[in-house]
Parts: structure tokens; sequence; C-alpha cells
């Protein structure tokens, strides 16, 4: 047989769903009133988990210590960016409010990479930040089965579970005492025992105005968990009014429909515009109608020299600071101290909001001491006279190492328990919100005795995301990016309602009015590129004649119009014109939100379908499960260090196998020779 260790840590995903045949109990009258899922914080993650659970149908209860800080953004005010924007369309495909409520909130929308493959290209979204938290507050305030509190949890009540392990009961709220529930989402972001860091002033607390979680870390520490201490920084905040605009590059929003969710593509939605603040630079009058502008100046080596100076005062480099913050988000001193070539570093200026003087200073992010902010600021263009609202800080935090997840979000350690966020040693809004989504959704199906749903890395971000914090070690916050995504081509935004949609609305995530839309949209697709690919044109033809007329270059051989439309240059404009001037019924009824899509279909449909077949190869190793009875240790050929991890993380498929850090393809292969050799001697 496996073997199974005594630390409730080896359990598997399997384990989890054994011997469920009845929801949990809310057997003591004492644990107060009950919930099916209780949400610790109502962050990113947390907004997103509460949501979820209600619309499939689980009384849900959302706890945060602050109201007013429900989907608060504590740094950079925006959404999307290459990567997330990928996320952010799944999550919103799967039926969550991030997306909608960050079209509704935006000041700035720019497509990013334009340049690149469709696969790689992202939409970002600068938001009105206290804008951006009211609706989020709003929209969990107006869904069915959720209730929102202001209150704080400082412990969990747990039970013995069916499967041996011990499993969540009820959680202790500082004023409200025990509330029952079958599942418990633990969304405490950077509070565990956090501490806010700049020069010589450190403070408890997770963010600017919010203190640290003592009493749920030590909960978290005293079950055993494993922790790791991470960071993550903010950078300072300028007043608009004493900013020199004329000295920077000024950055217009895109023109035309750009949005994250599909409503906002629809058109169901429309973005809520405050009058203008009077300092914003009467120029952006001039920009995208309903935007304003980021402006873009940059550090030079008088900043540098004034950081080099005081490196020594620098927490990160004086040991001020143990946790290890984000690679691909590093302070402006770690950046000079790094980069030591570099004569200057980029810095965005972007507004927070509507009726606000303030704004953010992107690529500033320091826990540098006040003074020396000071003088750094005043060192950059456009910036000498600046007055600094609010100075830069650090954030050191407990985070769960993610191994004691499994790909379902639940804890291995115990049962109905669920982590999301940052609490899991990610980084970034969008990544809390994936996370989130899933956790709600499985905590729900936990509290409705429902099976757990897991996504792939086949067909999702989320996916990859969680399968990369389960499987692969990481000693710094995780962030997502394209590059992690082996897929990017299938997991491009505008697929996300055809890879998610029938999952979501099977779980009751969407109703029956998205799936329809979702349905009617892919109809009108594969209807344009089947009569796309049958209808020829022919040279010297009256057809070939009135594209000639139309701009279009004469054709030397028959081609149908697909591969008319494959020739550079030809785009959705293109494709409208066609439609016209040769009257292509499904080309003539096609939407104008579909175009763009269509115009990626046929350009890309030979890569894509060369990668669907590349994923086919892989599933079935990736889907072959790994028999329970397989002892690791009693494999021999196995190296020591891949029977440990096997052991440690308990792998369901060869695929999950595969991943492992520490776990080469040479151990696969001898794992696969000893199960194929084992099932064969029990027949």
């Amino acid at each position: 047989m496996r073997h199974e260790s005594t630390n409730a840590h080896s359990q598997t995903d399997s384990d989890v769903l054994q011997d469920r045949k009845t929801p949990p109990k809310m057997s003591d009258p004492s644990l107060g009133p009950g919930y099916d899922v209780v949400v610790i914080g109502a962050g990113h993650a947390g907004c997103e988990a509460g949501l979820a659970s209600a619309r499939i149908g689980a009384s849900t209860l959302v706890i945060t210590p602050n109201l007013d800080r429900t989907g608060y953004m504590p740094c950079n005010p925006s959404i999307g960016g290459p990567g997330k924007s990928h996320l952010v369309a799944e999550v919103d495909a799967l039926g969550g409010a991030m997306a909608q409520v960050a079209d509704q909130t935006r000041l700035n929308v720019r497509l990013l990479n334009t340049s690149k493959g469709p696969a790689v290209q992202a939409l970002r979204s600068q938001q009105d930040k206290s804008l951006y938290a009211m609706v989020m507050k709003a929209t969990l305030e107006s869904q069915e089965n959720l209730t929102l509190i202001q209150d704080e949890v400082v412990a969990l009540r747990l039970e013995s579970g069916p499967d041996g392990r011990p499993a969540v009961a009820a959680v202790q709220c500082r004023q409200r005492g025990l509330i029952h529930c079958r599942a418990a989402i633990v969304t405490a972001g950077t509070f565990l025992r956090g501490a806010m860091v700049a020069g010589e002033v450190r403070d408890a607390g997770g963010r600017t105005g919010d203190r640290s979680d003592t009493a749920l870390a030590g909960t978290m520490a005293d079950l055993g968990f494993q922790l790791r201490r991470l960071k993550t920084g903010t950078p300072p905040r300028i007043d608009g009014r004493t900013i020199d605009f004329d000295e920077c590059e000024e950055q217009h929003g895109d023109a035309g429909d750009r949005w994250l969710s599909q409503a906002g593509v629809l058109g169901q939605i429309q973005g809520i515009r405050l009058p203008r603040h009077p300092l914003h630079p009467e120029s952006q009058s001039l920009s995208t109608e309903g935007q304003l502008s980021c402006f873009r100046t940059q550090t030079g080596p008088q900043t540098h020299q004034i950081i080099e100076r005081n490196l020594h005062r620098a927490p990160m480099f004086n040991g001020g600071i143990d946790g290890v913050g984000p690679r691909y988000c590093p302070s402006i001193e770690d950046k000079v101290g790094r980069f030591r070539d570099k004569s200057s570093h980029t810095v965005f200026l972007e507004p927070e909001g509507w009726q606000t003087s303030e704004y953010y200073v992107q690529g500033m992010s320091t826990s540098l001491p006040f003074d020396v902010q000071d003088d750094v600021v005043h060192s950059i263009p456009g910036l000498t006279r600046s007055v600094i609202t609010r100075y830069g800080y650090a954030v050191e935090y407990d985070a769960i190492d993610p191994s004691e997840l499994t790909s379902t979000m639940e804890s291995r350690r115990v049962g109905r328990l669920f982590l999301a966020g940052q609490v899991n040693g990610t980084s970034g809004y969008e990544e809390a919100a994936g996370q989130g989504l899933l956790a709600g959704w499985n905590a729900a199906n936990a509290s409705r005795n429902n099976e757990y749903v897991r996504l792939t890395r086949d067909q999702s971000y989320i996916g990859v995301m969680v399968d990369d914090l389960v499987s692969k070690p990481f000693e710094e916050p995780y962030r997502m990016f394209t590059s992690r995504a082996e897929y990017r081509l299938l997991l491009r935004p505008e697929t996300a309602n055809d890879r998610l949609a029938h999952l979501a609305f099977d779980h009751g995530l969407i109703d029956a009015a998205r799936m329809e839309q979702v349905g009617n949209d892919r109809g009108l697709l594969d209807a344009a590129l089947t009569e796309l690919s049958v209808h020829r044109i022919h040279p010297e033809s009256s057809a070939e004649r009135l594209l000639v007329e139309h701009g279009f270059g004469p054709l030397s051989k028959p081609h149908s119009l697909l591969e008319l439309f494959r020739r550079p240059g030809n785009g959705p404009s293109e494709m409208k014109l066609v439609g016209e001037i040769l009257d292509v019924r499904t080309l003539k009824a096609l939407p104008h939100h579909l175009r763009p899509r269509l115009d990626q279909e046929i350009k890309y449909g030979g890569f894509v379908e060369r990668e669907a077949k590349e994923v086919a190869r892989h599933s079935a190793l990736e889907r072959r499960k790994i028999p329970d009875s397989l002892d690791f240790a009693e494999i021999s050929g196995l190296r020591i260090e891949a029977r440990m991890k096997l052991a440690q993380h308990q792998p369901r498929t060869f695929g999950e196998a595969g991943r492992l850090s520490g776990v080469t393809p040479a151990d696969i292969a001898v794992l696969l020779v000893h199960a194929t050799r084992t099932s064969q001697s029990l027949v």
C-alpha cells in the first residue's frame, strides 16, 4: 500500500472526497448562527470567494475588520496587464465581479504588447480607487445568499472530519462569538503578523490605517501550517497640484471600445464618470473621451546617487526586513542597488481618482526613510516641487506555504478549510481574485456535498497558477505571466467564455441568459468560419473585380475568403467591407464585437490547431491516475529526492507528478513502469 504519513499534510485531493455521504452537520447549538460558508476577509480574494459561494446557492457570510475597505486597492489602483488580464477574463467567464467593477470605475484603459501576438496582448485598466471599493461593496451587498459584516475572526473551531483529519466547524469572532459553518475560507492578505517598515520606523499593520492580525496567525501556526515570511511594498503618493506635467510625457488611454468584461463588450454596462477634479491637466480634455491621462517620467543619475548614499538606511539592505519580496516588482532602492549599469528607471504618474489630487508613483515602491523619499522624489523631472501626501513603505507578513494546499484550494491539513489570495504567497489583485473564486466555488461544493472542481493547465490560467503553487517551490511572491502557460494560444482572454462558461453554468456560477449569449456568439463564429472556407473567389471573376475596385490585390489563383483574410493587412474592417460588397451573409450578420475574434481565429487557426494536438498528446499522461496502492518508498530506481517529494505532495496523476520540483522525467519513467507492472500483476 502507498505509505500514508501520520502528518495530515500528506493528505491527497481524493482523500478529501472520501466517505463524504452527507454534508457536515450543524451539530452544536452553542456554536451560534450557522452558514454554509464563512469567508474571512473582504479583499479581492474574499470578494470573489463570497460571491462565487453565494451564486452557487450556499448561505455565505463574509467577515472583514473594516467594511469601508471592501475590495480596497492598497497598492496600484489598476486591474489587468500582462498575464493578469487573462486571469480577469477567466474570473469574468466564471461569473466573477472584478472585470465588471473595473469597467465601471476605470480612469484610463490601454491595450499592451500590441506589437506582439494575441496570446500575450493584455488590457490594463487604471481605476478610481475609492469608487472601485464602493462599487465592489455594493455588488456584495446586492448578492443573494450573501451577508457582509464588520468583525474580526480570531480563531477556528475544529471537529473530527470523515477522513480522519480535523475539519472546520465554526469561527470565533471578536464581537459576535462563535459562528458555525460547514466550510471556511481564509483570505487574510498581508495581515497575518503584518508589519509596515520605512527606514527606522516599524509599525504593526497589514496596510496604513489597518492593524495586523496576530490572533488568527497564531491559530494557523498552532495548527502546524508551514509559514513563510514575505514582503511587498508600495510607493509614495504625490499631490497632483505640485506636479509639473509639462516636464512629463502624457499617455492617453486607447480610443475605441476596450472592455475587460463580457458585459462591457456587449454594451450592457457603462463607466461611472465623476466630474473631473480641477487639477487634472486641461490637455486631458483632448484625450480619449471619458478617460484621464497618465504621465511618464524617469529617474536619473542624481536620483541614483541619493539612493546609493542611503542604502545603509534601507531596510532591504541593512537587515531591517527579513521577508522575501517580489522579484518582478522590486523597490527603487533594489533596482538601483542591483542594476548599477542602468542610468535611469521609468516612473509613471497615475491618477488615483476623478475627485482627488493624488497621483500614484508607479515604479517607485520603497521602504527608504521618509526624508530620503522626499529627496529622491524631488530629483525626478516633473516632481522637483512635489509634495508627498503618503510615504511609501514595505509590508512584511506571514504567508502559508502553498504546498499546504490541494489543487482545489483546500488545506491538506484541515478539512473544509480553504485559503486564497496573498495569504498563499501570491502577489496581485488578479491572482487573488482567481484563487478566491475557485476557493469559494469549492467551499460551496464542500458545504453541499458536491464534488470539488479542479481547473487544469490546458483549461485556464487559473489552473496554471494553482498547479504552479501546489507543485513548485517559490522563494518570492508568485506573479502570473503569460510565459508560465505552455498553451498560451488556447488560453487567450477572448476564448475564456468558450473554455469555461459551460462549466460555470453547470455549477450555477452564471445564469441561462449568459450561457445563451456565449452559445450564440460561438454559433455565429462557427457559421462565419464555415462559409468563409467554402466561399471561393476566382481570378478575373466579377467578385475579384469588385475586390480590386475596393483596394484588394488581384488574385493569381483561386482563393477561399478564409485564405484571403489570412493575408497581412486584412483585418476586421476589411471583413466588414467584403461582407457588404460580396453579400456574405454570415459576415454581414456578425456583430461588431465578434469581428476581432473571427480575425484572430482565422489568422492563428493553424497554430491553435497544432497546440490543441499537443494538449491531446499530453492528456493521456496528464490524466492517468497514480494507483492508490503505490508505495513510493518501495519503488526501486526512484531517487531519494523524488521519493520524498512524491510522498509529501501525493500527486493524483502522472502529469502532476512530473511537474513537481525534484522529480525528473527519468523518475516518471520508473514510476510508469512500476505502475504498469503492478496493474498487470493484479489482473
